[in-house]
């Protein structure tokens, strides 16, 4: 199990107090479950090979450590030989990877039986299926070190990996790959399988987007798709919408509007864009010209295309994700004019759709909601496609003259989070 400690948090607390909120953000677990049962062929004495002097006289010469509490005493103490490892992938060699630190269960000094009966002495319950972790488990050699702190020397040693690159503490894009195993020639290897996951950065959720690949639209690529075109109306808040889909990918593309103003200048072609507010993206599958219209399929072609470059606009959650969609679909949906009437109905439909989608999030926005914690659409860290629908039409209700302090203050909120994101400028 790698229990992430998150650098500065633990630097602030742990003296004196240790490390525990620098924790509390991120685990992995590796996919096996190995039983007690299949390790006890590999049953060997810990690296101190027993606990203080008193309770065990019958054992020759003095360690010199505190005899425990009674109720930790264990008259079978003892440990497993489990070999571990620890490798380093770094984001610029995603082929290669250093093995950084080579430990074994047998350095720990409480057995795991000792850490579970300290845990729950005091009443804390203990349910099948509970995870608990033995914490760092480090040798005595520079080698065996099991933290990036400890390797480094609290920042000043270097941690040098293959094909020269140094490390002191993980960095944006590193993969951390641990792994457990036991072997011996009397019996099977037994293997805990690899706790393998890559730090991702932290502002804006879930990529930094000054660090994001701008991939240009005329260079040569092994991308699939590639010289992106937007064909739309800048006025058309499904446009911006897609505009900033792209921006969130770091895509550049060329561009066609009819606002002259503009620093780059889109002409609405109704050969190419017959429902004219709808806009459509043309680009090449390698050499095959392509073109997709309306706003939401775009930008579930860009998420789906690009999933690991520039932001994710998709939550992971289901729930959440089809919450997002809702929004989404709310938000986008057409305006069925009558006669003459078309402004005052696409106006009363705005209005329509506000008020639907804050009735929606003002539930995520509420002190008593569970699983508020950012400021952007449904509680969240980071902006979603939801967000993105938000902001453009917000901007259209201005220019419809909509008062949208009375129906829609939660929206307004979410849009001023949304207005400091590099994404949407």
């Amino acid at each position: 199990m790698n229990d992430w400690s998150a650098r500065d948090i633990q630097k602030w607390e742990y003296v004196p107090l240790g490390p525990l909120t620098s924790k509390n953000f991120a685990t992995t677990i590796s996919p096996w479950v190995v039983t007690p049962m299949a390790l006890e062929p590999f049953r060997c004495e810990t690296s101190a090979a027993r606990q203080g002097d008193g309770g065990f006289d019958d054992l020759p010469g003095s360690c010199g450590d505190p005899v425990p509490l009674e109720y930790l005493r264990d008259p079978n103490y003892g440990s497993y030989d489990v070999n571990l490892s620890v490798s380093l992938r770094p984001s610029a060699s995603p082929g290669k990877h250093t093995q950084i630190c080579q430990s074994n269960l047998k350095n720990m000094y409480w057995s795991s039986t000792q850490q579970l009966v300290h845990h729950s002495v005091t009443g804390c319950l203990m349910n099948p299926g509970d995870l608990l972790a033995s914490g760092t488990i480090s040798g005595k050699e520079q080698h065996s070190f099991g933290s990036m702190l400890e390797l480094s020397w609290k920042g000043s040693r270097d941690v040098v990996l293959d094909g020269g690159e140094v490390r002191k503490f993980l960095k944006d894009g590193d993969a951390v790959i641990m792994r457990g195993w036991c072997k011996k020639d009397s019996c099977d290897r037994v293997g805990f399988g690899e706790c393998s996951a890559r730090v991702l950065p932290a502002n804006p959720f879930p990529y930094d987007y000054h660090d994001c690949v701008r991939l240009d639209s005329n260079q040569k690529t092994d991308q699939r798709f590639t010289k992106f075109k937007l064909h739309g109306s800048i006025k058309s808040s499904f446009t911006r919408q897609v505009c900033i889909a792209l921006s969130v990918k770091g895509i550049s593309y060329e561009t066609e509007h009819e606002n002259s103003s503009a620093k780059e200048v889109l002409v609405d072609d109704a050969m190419k864009n017959p429902m004219y507010h709808m806009p459509s993206l043309e680009f090449l599958d390698r050499r095959q010209a392509v073109e997709i219209t309306q706003s939401l399929p775009i930008i579930e072609f860009l998420e789906a295309s690009f999933p690991d470059q520039g932001g994710r606009l998709f939550p992971v959650e289901p729930l959440t994700l089809v919450k997002v969609k809702e929004v989404a679909a709310i938000l986008n949906s057409p305006v069925h004019p009558f006669g003459g009437a078309e402004e005052y109905f696409e106006k009363e439909a705005m209005k329509k759709r506000l008020s639907l989608v804050e009735d929606i999030l003002s539930q995520y926005h509420s002190p008593l909601h569970d699983n508020v914690v950012g400021s952007f659409a449904f509680g969240l860290f980071g902006p979603t496609l939801a967000d993105v629908c938000i902001v453009p039409q917000l901007q259209d209700a201005r220019v419809l003259g909509i008062e949208l302090e009375k129906i829609c203050p939660v929206l307004l909120s979410i849009e001023k989070v949304c207005n400091q994101n590099p994404w949407f400028r």
